[in-house]
Protein backbone atom coordinates (compact mmCIF):
# COMPACT_ATOMS: atom_id res chain seq x y z
CA UNK A 1 0.00 0.00 0.00
CA UNK A 2 1.15 3.66 -0.83
CA UNK A 3 0.48 6.53 0.59
CA UNK A 4 -0.05 9.76 -1.60
CA UNK A 5 1.59 13.29 -1.41
CA UNK A 6 -2.09 14.42 0.40
CA UNK A 7 -2.06 11.68 2.75
CA UNK A 8 1.14 12.48 3.94
CA UNK A 9 1.09 15.87 4.61
CA UNK A 10 -2.38 15.30 6.57
CA UNK A 11 -0.61 12.55 8.77
CA UNK A 12 2.53 15.15 9.44
CA UNK A 13 0.39 18.05 10.35
CA UNK A 14 -2.09 15.69 12.52
CA UNK A 15 1.53 14.04 14.24
CA UNK A 16 2.97 18.18 14.92
CA UNK A 17 -0.62 19.09 16.45
CA UNK A 18 -0.54 16.15 18.92
CA UNK A 19 3.35 16.38 20.04
CA UNK A 20 2.55 18.39 22.61
CA UNK A 21 -0.66 16.60 23.84
CA UNK A 22 -0.68 14.56 27.18
CA UNK A 23 -4.51 13.77 26.74
CA UNK A 24 -5.08 15.35 30.16
CA UNK A 25 -4.61 19.26 28.78
CA UNK A 26 -7.00 20.18 25.99
CA UNK A 27 -6.04 23.71 26.60
CA UNK A 28 -5.64 25.67 23.29
CA UNK A 29 -1.60 27.54 23.30
CA UNK A 30 -2.27 31.16 24.02
CA UNK A 31 -0.50 34.48 23.43
CA UNK A 32 1.87 35.93 26.64
CA UNK A 33 0.32 37.70 28.86
CA UNK A 34 -0.05 41.39 29.20
CA UNK A 35 2.03 41.16 32.58
CA UNK A 36 4.69 39.10 30.68
CA UNK A 37 4.82 41.46 27.88
CA UNK A 38 4.75 44.59 29.62
CA UNK A 39 8.33 43.05 31.57
CA UNK A 40 10.40 43.19 28.45
CA UNK A 41 8.88 46.86 27.79
CA UNK A 42 11.38 49.51 29.33
CA UNK A 43 9.81 51.36 32.37
CA UNK A 44 8.29 54.29 32.05
CA UNK A 45 8.93 57.73 34.58
CA UNK A 46 5.89 58.55 36.66
CA UNK A 47 4.31 61.65 35.59
CA UNK A 48 5.29 64.52 37.22
CA UNK A 49 2.72 65.92 40.18
CA UNK A 50 -0.18 68.53 38.59
CA UNK A 51 -0.66 70.45 41.93
CA UNK A 52 1.92 69.22 45.31
CA UNK A 53 4.51 69.40 45.38
CA UNK A 54 4.83 72.10 42.97
CA UNK A 55 7.57 71.27 41.33
CA UNK A 56 10.27 68.60 41.21
CA UNK A 57 13.16 67.62 43.43
CA UNK A 58 16.23 69.39 42.56
CA UNK A 59 19.81 68.51 43.19
CA UNK A 60 20.26 71.79 45.17
CA UNK A 61 21.52 72.68 48.92
CA UNK A 62 19.58 74.92 50.95
CA UNK A 63 21.63 75.77 54.05
CA UNK A 64 22.90 77.94 56.56
CA UNK A 65 23.31 79.46 59.67
CA UNK A 66 20.84 79.86 62.64
CA UNK A 67 21.78 82.83 65.07
CA UNK A 68 21.15 84.89 67.86
CA UNK A 69 22.42 88.82 67.89
CA UNK A 70 24.53 89.34 71.08
CA UNK A 71 26.76 92.01 72.20
CA UNK A 72 29.86 91.05 70.42
CA UNK A 73 27.61 90.38 67.68
CA UNK A 74 25.93 86.93 65.89
CA UNK A 75 26.37 83.63 67.80
CA UNK A 76 25.49 80.60 66.74
CA UNK A 77 22.49 78.52 68.30
CA UNK A 78 23.44 75.15 68.21
CA UNK A 79 20.81 72.14 68.59
CA UNK A 80 17.61 74.58 66.73
CA UNK A 81 15.68 72.53 65.22
CA UNK A 82 15.18 73.36 61.46
CA UNK A 83 12.28 72.47 59.32
CA UNK A 84 11.89 72.33 56.01
CA UNK A 85 8.20 72.16 54.41
CA UNK A 86 9.42 70.24 50.83
CA UNK A 87 12.86 69.21 50.94
CA UNK A 88 14.62 65.82 50.82
CA UNK A 89 12.65 62.79 49.24
CA UNK A 90 10.49 62.87 51.78
CA UNK A 91 9.27 66.57 51.65
CA UNK A 92 9.52 66.88 54.86
CA UNK A 93 13.23 66.92 56.46
CA UNK A 94 14.24 67.95 59.68
CA UNK A 95 17.70 69.08 60.42
CA UNK A 96 19.44 69.91 64.49
CA UNK A 97 22.25 72.63 63.71
CA UNK A 98 25.59 72.07 64.82
CA UNK A 99 28.08 73.81 67.19
CA UNK A 100 28.58 76.40 64.14
CA UNK A 101 24.92 76.79 64.11
CA UNK A 102 24.79 75.13 60.48
CA UNK A 103 21.87 73.33 59.23
CA UNK A 104 22.00 71.49 55.69
CA UNK A 105 19.62 70.24 53.60
CA UNK A 106 19.94 68.48 49.82
CA UNK A 107 17.34 68.50 47.43
CA UNK A 108 14.49 71.23 47.08
CA UNK A 109 11.00 70.17 45.70
CA UNK A 110 9.98 73.61 44.53
CA UNK A 111 13.18 75.15 43.68
CA UNK A 112 12.54 78.44 41.53
CA UNK A 113 8.58 77.94 41.69
CA UNK A 114 7.41 79.12 44.48
CA UNK A 115 9.27 79.87 48.25
CA UNK A 116 10.64 77.05 49.83
CA UNK A 117 9.16 76.76 54.03
CA UNK A 118 11.64 76.67 56.83
CA UNK A 119 10.92 76.53 60.65
CA UNK A 120 13.24 77.23 63.50
CA UNK A 121 13.01 76.74 66.66
CA UNK A 122 15.12 76.11 70.33
CA UNK A 123 13.64 76.15 73.65
CA UNK A 124 14.27 79.37 75.32
CA UNK A 125 14.54 81.29 72.08
CA UNK A 126 11.73 83.42 69.67
CA UNK A 127 11.69 85.06 66.79
CA UNK A 128 12.67 88.51 66.21
CA UNK A 129 10.12 91.42 66.08
CA UNK A 130 8.48 91.90 62.52
CA UNK A 131 9.27 88.67 60.53
CA UNK A 132 7.98 88.78 56.63
CA UNK A 133 4.93 87.77 56.25
CA UNK A 134 4.80 84.16 54.37
CA UNK A 135 3.14 83.66 50.93
CA UNK A 136 -0.28 81.34 50.81
CA UNK A 137 -0.30 78.41 50.68
CA UNK A 138 2.73 78.01 53.09
CA UNK A 139 2.10 77.92 56.48
CA UNK A 140 1.89 80.93 58.86
CA UNK A 141 2.91 81.28 63.06
CA UNK A 142 5.70 81.43 65.08
CA UNK A 143 8.86 80.32 63.41
CA UNK A 144 8.01 80.38 59.68
CA UNK A 145 10.42 81.55 57.59
CA UNK A 146 10.48 81.36 53.29
CA UNK A 147 13.58 81.75 51.35
CA UNK A 148 12.98 81.47 46.89
CA UNK A 149 15.81 78.68 46.33
CA UNK A 150 16.95 78.56 42.55
CA UNK A 151 19.71 76.67 42.91
CA UNK A 152 22.34 75.96 46.06
CA UNK A 153 20.98 78.76 48.58
CA UNK A 154 22.61 80.21 52.01
CA UNK A 155 19.66 81.21 54.19
CA UNK A 156 20.34 82.51 57.81
CA UNK A 157 17.77 82.35 60.50
CA UNK A 158 18.06 84.98 63.31
CA UNK A 159 15.94 83.75 66.80
CA UNK A 160 16.30 85.80 70.04
CA UNK A 161 17.15 84.51 73.48
CA UNK A 162 14.29 84.94 75.96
Amino acid sequence: MTIGPSARLFILGLAAGLAGCDGDNRESPTAPSLIQQSATQPPTQPASPAVFPPGVLRPVTLSGTVFEITATGRAPVEGAAVYCELCGEATHSWSLTDANGMYTFTGVWNAGVLPTSLSAHKTGYVDPAQLPAVTPPNPTGPGWREVMVTGDTSFHVELVKM
